[in-house]
């Protein structure tokens, strides 16, 4: 045991990373474009058709999902079986995102590849800056990194939950349960079938398996495109701590005296030079994060529209399973378990989304306190300093038509009407 957590630390902190070596995006972040490939964006051959055989399935696999929800909803409605009903509703939007994550990511292949370019163009520029810079930004991608493996693990854990929860069922029904229990063989998910019984052999064995490669996909679509978004989104907001130390930067180490010179002057033009070289690329890297952001807004930026648009009704009818099963004397963990990670999924976003904002203002705050007003060099990038300093005033947000700003303010309403649909619910029973 202690080996394990000794190994596992040592993954999380990369302790065996070469650090010495050029560092780029996909020595130090492999497993972006693992998952990537996974949804159908391959970087070394880019045209192979082989990237749509996991979409193609999972997306149709998914839609035959989709419609058998639809007649379990149809069928809890009409028997007045709710609990049925709101389970299959649950289940029936979470395989709705499937569809929407791979079209949204293949449709927008191009602006992925952009993406990752310029992060990668990052990492070497950064890496071979001063120590202040490189550690700071370096600093930043080992938090994604344990973010990552962070995410990976409760999405997997929540997968893994739903299949063992069934088979320890199974194992207890085929040793210890007794003949007179009259139990009914568990699915994943439960079915219903017109005319027929999903709990027959070989029904049975079928639907298992089916639903059990369901999660998979699931797992590896929408649980994979959340850690995706916040990579991407954490990778620019570590940008922004890089440019608040350029600014921080901007007139150490220089003559100040130069001022004074005449403006043909090759002492104040070589100043000049190098005042000009470090405002141009923190213009750069802050014109980068508001071009990235669009871009990811952009590629995700239907699925984000979904999950917005639905995970109140989501949220509210998995808490409402949860409630209707503690009425009845019974803790439903795995829908318990769910719910979580339903609230998770719209948080992470929602969360980051604030962290850009702030931190885009504040890139503002540090330049008019950047200390240009202690300086006389001030007078030589007055007008860029201006200009900036307006620019940082246009909000660095997550964007996309019908979708609001995604802040924590977002995340509050949608909660809010959670709750409201919630009490709704319990009142109308």
């Amino acid at each position: 045991m202690k080996t394990f957590m000794s190994t596992a630390k040592a993954l999380l902190y990369k302790k065996d990373f070469e650090w010495d070596k050029e560092i780029t995006l996909q020595n130090f972040h492999p497993q972006l474009q693992i998952f990537l490939a996974i949804n159908g964006i391959f970087f070394n051959n880019r045209e192979s058709k082989i990237r749509f055989i996991l979409p193609v399935l999972s997306t149709l696999i998914t839609m035959v999902a989709v419609a058998f929800e639809m007649i379990f909803i149809w069928r809890g409605i009409s028997t007045n079986d709710y609990g049925f009903a709101t389970e299959c509703f649950c289940y029936f939007f979470i395989l709705g995102s499937v569809g929407i994550v791979y079209s949204s990511v293949l449709l927008n292949r191009l602006k992925v590849f952009k993406l990752l370019h310029n992060m990668n163009n990052d990492f070497i520029f950064i890496c071979h800056l001063k120590a202040q810079y490189r550690d700071t930004f370096l600093t930043g991608q080992l938090l994604i990194w344990r973010l990552c493996w962070s995410w990976i693990i409760f999405i997997s854990f929540v997968s893994l939950l739903y299949i063992s929860n069934t088979l320890l069922y199974l194992l207890y029904q085929s040793t210890l349960a007794t003949q007179d229990e009259h139990m009914i063989r568990p699915l994943i998910f439960p079915m219903w079938l017109p005319k027929d019984d999903p709990y027959r052999t070989p029904n049975y064995e079928v639907f298992l398996v089916l639903q059990a490669i369901l999660i998979f996909v699931v797992l590896v679509t929408f649980g994979l495109y959340v850690y995706i978004l916040f990579h991407l989104l954490l990778h620019y907001y570590n940008l922004m701590d890089v440019i608040l130390i350029a600014l921080e930067d901007l007139f150490k180490g220089l003559d100040e005296s130069v001022v004074a010179l005449p403006r043909e002057d090759p002492r104040r033009q070589e100043v000049q030079d190098e005042l000009n070289i470090r405002m141009a690329q923190i213009v750069r890297w802050h014109m980068s994060v508001f071009d990235s952001v669009n871009d990811i807004s952009s590629v995700y930026g239907p699925t984000l529209v979904y999950q917005v648009m639905f995970s109140s009704i989501v949220i509210c009818l998995m808490a409402y399973q949860v409630a209707e099963q503690l009425s009845e004397g019974k803790v439903d963990y795995l829908f318990g378990v769910l719910g979580i990670g339903a609230c998770l999924q719209l948080w992470i976003p929602c969360y980051i989304g604030t962290l850009l904002r702030n931190k885009g203002f504040f890139v503002g705050d540090r330049c008019f306190y950047c200390g240009w007003h202690e300086t006389p060099l001030s007078r030589l990038l007055r007008a860029d300093l201006i200009i900036f300093i307006q620019r940082t005033q246009r909000p660095v947000a997550i964007k996309f038509t019908g979708l609001p700003h995604l802040q924590l303010e977002t995340f509050s309403s949608i909660m809010s009407n959670a709750y409201s649909l919630f009490n709704m619910l319990r009142q109308y029973k």
